[in-house]
């Protein structure tokens, strides 16, 4: 549960700070956040199965 509420808040963070990028690294950088909530999904769910 810790590792959860570690990932949400830093995606917090990191959507506060797309705020104040303009809008092609804005877009760029939620892509990337995309793709790290994606793999931490996987990763806890495989993590998670393993148990």
């Amino acid at each position: 549960m810790l590792k959860l509420a570690v990932i949400l808040v830093l995606l917090m963070l990191g959507i506060l700070a797309t705020k104040y990028l303009d809008e092609k690294s804005q877009q760029k950088l939620l892509v990337g956040l995309g793709i790290i909530v994606g793999c931490a999904v996987a990763f806890l769910m495989a993590t998670e199965l393993m148990r």
